[in-house]
């Protein structure tokens, strides 16, 4: 039996056609006689399978093959719809809406008191200082360990701890290798590779400034020498000589059947013994050991008018033909080019080399041990027999053909490289951390050691910066010094060129070109402004290293500065600072200190080292406080004056010292009261936020401070020696054989002493005085209006 089809529910739809019966609509009475209804009702299982009503196609765009422009336009377009619209309608009108209202609600209570659009700006700058005062204060800030900063100004504990983790002691030992793989002597093709290394290695740690600084100055390189000792009895003896022959800046000259005289060390009391006994009434060659400060051995020497003077080396480690090539220039005069002593450039004509006091005016020649050891074998046991069992030899004994033939080039252009960190806070303060370059042999103890050191320190220092977003609050300059064996003409150029500025922005100057970990001892020497003592004496600082502190009485790249009356720190390790030997020859090679290096038990030291110098200059840079103390400043300066005045047997008036020493008490004593209370109200109070105007007040103190030492400086300088101003601490022209501080206080003084000038003597002493206590007024002038 076929049944009629049925709709999705089972059923005929009513027809919507008028009139028209429906197929549903079945009364009993109008039932078709055929028709014949099923026994069961249709199953609904298979009607439950099928869709209750058909679903409606809608056709997706077409993506495959759609171009990308138009899939980013669809995607932008369904974003914009499901994401955009909804969010502007529901969130953003109504918050604009509020914001509408609440600024006229605002606007008009405000009307009320005055001109709202001047009110409303203190009501922002008043709101805005609460937010801030409350974040800073509540701990919101990222706390110490996460920052390395204590509130305003760095946690140096964190930063330190850092460093102690981060030491690359494999970095220090490839740069001290590539440095000391070849003799670098200014001016040579080992200086440019250097020099190129060293610019390469600072560009790489991105530095905001570097630069390469080129200055011209007079120098020499090993040329044609020779030397033959003429004997009355025997064979001639004649001395080979190869370039290791060479002391920097001698003087060429050539003598023939001179006189030969060993004279020990060639000091005052050694040539006066010779003298004595006659022995200097002809022309000779004096024979000399290398001893002390060479400089002042060639002053000596000429002064009793020797024609030529020869240097004997000593041993190294049993090796008796090694050659110390000291330079022989005399920076007691002034240091720079020798051509434009106490100024920069072709401003002014340069003087006749002959003219100069900077450099001997008579031939100078190095020789080994061994190579002295021939002529001394050669000189009879006649005349002066010195306190090492040597004898002088007598007058025509035996004679010398002497000629030294270096080169010279009277405009050699020398580089000093920059390096610059950017200070946070004071940029128009900054220290100067530097370290010398050059040398004429390898050089790998020194100076090569301290240059690695300065690029390990600058890595260092530019990881801090990007690990913690750090700077220091005041500048940083990373100096290396070329031209160091001409009479330190690199720094001393650049200082000439740049003396106004240089002594306006620089409160120190810190040296570690003789550092190094060659003993195991840890001991350090320390020379320093008086007004650093005592921050290199504290015992909390010292990393385990055995620390003498003392005043500067070295000549070196710092010279300059030292002479400007910039404070001065040289840091050393013993034996570079006595210049022990292979020091100065060209035993001083890596490969001779390789065993030293690679010693397990010099890492420690290395690390030690490494940490003392970079938490050294964390605090002198990056203290709020400059560490300038005055009060033990004044300490030291009257013990000095009371030394002066008992090795001069109290003959000179100090009474005018006594008035700039009472001033600069008083203004050492209201400074150290400042600072505690500075600490007391910044850490102890506001843990470490420091109220703007007590900002003010400190950099005003901090700026005061660095002007010190420029100010006790005159500006004609020492009488016959103009290059030194600093009136206080500089060289004396002579100092007798001294290895301590004692003629490098009152210079002006000493020169007139030693030329038995007693009035001269009162008379530098007054000038000293008159500086002293007028830097002391300038200084209390300033900061009438620096307190708390």
């Amino acid at each position: 039996m076929r049944l009629p089809r049925l709709t999705s529910r089972g059923y005929n739809q009513v027809s919507t056609t008028e009139g028209e019966p429906s197929t549903n609509n079945l009364p009993s009475a109008a039932i078709d006689d055929g028709l014949e209804l099923p026994l069961e009702p249709p199953s609904y299982d298979a009607l439950e399978q099928q869709p209750l009503m058909e679903e409606m196609g809608i056709e997706e765009p077409i993506v495959e093959g759609m171009p990308i422009y138009k899939k980013m336009h669809l995607f932008f377009s369904n974003f914009r719809g499901d994401f955009i619209l909804p969010v502007r309608r529901r969130v953003v009108d109504p918050l604009v809406h509020l914001i509408n209202i609440s600024n006229e609600k605002i606007d008009f209570y405000i009307a009320k008191i005055g001109n709202p659009l001047i009110l409303r700006r203190f009501l922002y700058i008043f709101l805005m200082t609460g937010i801030a005062f409350f974040v800073m204060s509540s701990g919101f800030l990222p706390v110490d360990e996460a920052s390395g900063s204590r509130g305003m100004f760095t946690n140096h504990n964190v930063l330190l701890e850092y460093a102690r983790r981060s030491i690359d002691l494999s970095k220090l030992e490839r740069d001290l290798e590539y440095i000391s793989s070849m003799p670098h002597m200014s001016g040579t093709k080992g200086d440019a590779a250097v020099r190129h290394y060293i610019l390469e290695s600072l560009n790489n740690n991105n530095l905001k400034l570097v630069k390469e600084f080129e200055y011209s100055t007079y120098s020499n390189y090993p040329g044609e020498s020779s030397l033959t000792i003429l004997k009355e009895e025997g064979d001639d003896v004649v001395i080979e000589l190869n370039s290791n022959n060479f002391n920097s800046l001698g003087a060429n000259g050539y003598l023939e059947n001179v006189n030969l005289i060993y004279g020990n060390e060639g000091t005052i009391d050694d040539l006066e013994s010779l003298q004595r006994a006659g022995l200097l009434n002809d022309d000779y060659v004096l024979l000399i050991n290398y001893s002390g400060l060479v400089s002042e051995q060639i002053m000596t020497v000429q002064k009793f008018k020797a024609k030529g003077v020869i240097f004997i080396s000593d041993k190294f480690d049993g090796n008796g033909d090694v050659v110390q090539m000291k330079p022989v220039a005399i920076p007691q005069y002034g240091a720079g080019d020798i051509l434009t002593p106490g100024w920069h450039g072709p401003i002014i004509d340069g003087i006749d080399p002959n003219d100069s006091n900077s450099i001997p005016h008579i031939p100078t020649l190095p020789l080994s041990f061994n190579q002295g050891q021939k002529i001394l074998d050669s000189l009879s046991k006649d005349g002066v027999q010195f306190k090492n069992g040597l004898y002088s030899g007598k007058l025509y004994d035996v004679s010398v053909r002497l000629k030294v033939e270096n080169t010279i080039r009277e405009h050699q252009l020398v580089q000093d490289i920059i390096g610059k960190i950017d200070g946070r806070e004071q940029n128009d303060k900054a220290i100067i951390i530097a370290a010398s370059r050059t040398s004429m042999s390898n050089g790998a103890i020194y100076p090569s050691f301290g240059t690695a050191l300065l690029l390990s320190l600058i890595q260092l220092f530019q990881e801090m910066k990007y690990k913690y977003d750090w700077k220091p609050l005041r500048n940083i300059y990373f100096i290396s010094y070329g031209g160091t064996e001409f009479n330190y003409a690199g720094s001393t150029e650049l200082m000439e060129e740049r003396l106004a500025a240089l002594k306006d922005e620089v409160y120190t100057h810190i040296d570690i070109s003789q550092l190094g970990i060659w003993n195991t001892d840890k001991k350090l020497n320390i020379q320093t402004h008086p007004l650093l003592n005592k921050f290199f004496r504290d015992e909390e600082t010292k990393m385990g290293f055995d620390i003498s502190v003392e005043e500067v009485h070295q000549f070196g790249d710092w010279i300059s500065s030292l002479a400007n009356g910039i404070p001065v720190s040289v840091i050393s390790s013993p034996d570079v600072l006595n210049r022990v030997l292979p020091i100065d020859t060209f035993e001083d090679t890596f490969e001779n200190i390789k065993p030293i290096i690679r010693n397990p038990e010099n890492d420690d030291i290395a690390v030690d080292l490494f940490l003392y110098l970079f938490q050294t200059f964390l605090k002198i840079v990056d203290n709020p406080l400059i560490p300038f103390d005055l009060e033990d400043s004044i300490s030291i300066t009257r013990k000095l004056i009371k030394d002066f005045e008992e090795s001069t047997d109290n003959k000179l008036d100090f009474s005018n010292m006594a008035h700039g020493l009472d001033l600069w008490q008083k203004i050492g004593s209201e400074w150290a009261g400042w600072v505690r209370a500075w600490e007391h109200l910044v850490y102890s109070n506001e843990e470490g936020i420091e109220p703007s105007l007590i900002s003010v007040h400190r950099w005003t103190w901090n700026r005061k401070l660095s002007n010190i030492g420029r100010r006790q400086c005159a500006s004609t300088g020492l009488p016959d020696r103009p290059f030194y101003k600093n009136v206080l601490f500089s060289p004396s022209l002579w100092t007798e054989g001294s290895k301590t501080s004692k003629y490098w206080t009152f210079p002006g003084v000493w020169d007139a002493l030693y030329g038995n000038n007693w009035k001269a003597a009162q008379e530098q002493l007054d000038l000293v005085s008159n500086i002293f206590s007028e830097s002391a007024e300038i200084f209390i002038e300033e900061t009438t209006d620096v307190g708390l």
